[in-house]
């Protein structure tokens, strides 16, 4: 009895086990990765236009029709039209070249090709990885070359991808760049200098640069102390320009900073165009990433300095193959910008052409006034339009005497600026009638003599007045 008790209690227990163990089990399962918000990484073309909406955290430039791209930490490689062709399986990629890129996984780097198929090494033993490339791309075997740091070696070697290499080069060097026109630039620390090499390994060029460029059309860059020079491929040296030595050139512009600003300019360096930047990137396919100087935001401008895309990117890169990558928060960017990057809800041109008012309705500061305030707003010389002591000011003074050639406006200023002590009677005359009021009074002038005798004194001394303030006002 006691042990059937103990049975089913166990029993009991273990159904509980269970149970709790499969909520748990669901729990994990249903949990999913939260999206992640902010800005994104997408590519638009030469239009602005996204090709590739913004969804990646990271991105490589396209080269040979792809681009590695980055969701939740790891490295895929994606096609134009933003599918994935290469699985993300990398904790960093490297763009194609010559068919191949290199890729990184537990800390070491392999070579594949456009298939994801890891090429080489067969064993994790590169500790870092330069870009495979054409020994000489003029070359009919087309041979195809990846420099590579030796992880137990420390020293830098090249293999041949073949199959119409040379063979690899040993680990032996301690800096590399890498091959064109059939030479490269390496480095030896125990000369401290920098010489060339052929696909062979062979020094071709001794150790003598204290820099040195990889070949552009049979010839290379390099200084030797303060001296810049031409090399060509059997080592002659030859005294060049250091404005070229030191500038590189893309669509026939360079990029400079002065006093922590950027400038474009010409190969005689001057500048291209009076635009300064925050920040600019070189030029490429036509076009250069620029922040200009009161913004966050970069866009893009042509050789002639023209923003031919607004500053509306948080970043941006330049252009490889017609696309150009992006940076944008997705929630915010496409409700605030059309797709031709226009800002949305943007004032219709009437609205814009209406004058602005102020809260009481009367023309907001800097809009035209009406004909019969203009000259009163014309003589505020402090906003209240008087001096201390109440005076008018000299402006007004001014308006009232330029009687001779006063206009409709001006009559209106003067019938502002008469005293309170005036009269009634004068503010009630039209101006229509005071051309007729003159006429009048020539004619009464004798009958007013004749009777003024029998008008008190003061009352004829008043009429005068009126009559001459009536004259003077005609005039």
């Amino acid at each position: 009895m006691q042990k059937s008790s103990f049975t089913r209690l166990l029993a009991t227990a273990l159904v509980s086990i269970s149970f709790l163990g499969a909520c748990a089990s669901k729990s994990s399962v249903d949990i999913d990765v939260p999206e992640e918000k902010g800005p994104k990484w997408g590519f638009v073309d030469h239009s602005g236009k996204f090709v590739i909406k913004p969804i990646y955290r990271r991105v490589k430039r396209f080269t040979e029709g792809l681009a590695g791209a980055d969701l939740h930490a790891r490295w895929g490689f994606i096609d134009r039209e933003g599918k994935w062709v290469i699985e993300r399986n990398y904790e960093d990629v490297q763009p194609f070249s010559a068919g191949y890129a290199g890729v990184q996984q537990a800390g070491k780097w392999y070579v594949i090709n456009k298939k994801g198929s890891i090429v080489w090494p067969s064993t994790p033993t590169v500790a870092e990885l330069g870009f495979p490339h054409e020994v000489d791309a003029d070359a009919e075997d087309h041979a195809v070359v990846v420099p590579y740091l030796d992880d137990k070696a420390k020293k830098w070697g090249f293999h041949d991808m073949g199959p119409h290499g040379k063979g690899d080069i040993p680990p032996t060097y301690d800096e590399v760049k890498y091959f064109n026109d059939g030479l490269c630039p390496v480095f030896s620390a125990k000369h401290g200098k920098w010489g060339y090499i052929n696909n062979t390994g062979t020094l071709v060029i001794d150790y003598k640069f204290d820099t040195a460029s990889a070949f552009k059309n049979r010839v290379a860059e390099c200084t030797m102390g303060d001296d810049f020079v031409w090399v060509d491929k059997i080592g002659t040296i030859a005294v060049k320009n250091k404005l070229d030595s030191i500038t590189i050139f893309h669509d026939g512009l360079a990029l400079q900073q002065r006093h922590g600003k950027f400038i474009f300019i010409k190969h005689s360096g001057e500048p291209a165009f009076r635009k300064k930047f925050r920040y600019a990137d070189n030029f490429s396919e036509g076009l250069a990433v620029v922040q200009p100087m009161k913004t966050g935001k970069r866009g893009f401008v042509d050789t002639t300095g023209e923003m031919v895309m607004p500053p509306v990117f948080d970043d941006a890169r330049g252009f490889s193959e017609q696309l150009a990558a992006v940076k944008v928060d997705p929630d915010r960017f496409f409700a605030e910008y059309n797709e031709d990057l226009s800002p949305k809800n943007k004032p219709k041109e009437e609205d814009a052409a209406t004058p602005a008012k102020s809260e009481d309705g009367a023309p907001a500061e800097g809009e035209a006034k009406p004909d019969d305030a203009k000259a009163d707003g014309e003589t505020k010389s402090d906003g209240e339009g008087k001096s201390e002591d109440g005076a008018k000011t000299d402006d007004q003074s001014k308006s009232e005497s330029k009687s001779d050639s006063a206009d409709s406006s001006s009559e209106k200023s003067e019938g502002k600026t008469e005293t309170k002590g005036e009269a009634k009677s004068e503010d009630k005359v039209e101006t229509k009638t005071e051309t007729k009021t003159k006429t009048e009074t020539s004619k009464t002038d004798s009958a007013k003599s004749v009777k003024s005798d029998e008008k008190p004194a003061d009352k004829s001394s008043d009429a005068k007045k009126s009559s001459d303030t009536k004259e003077s006002k005609t005039k």
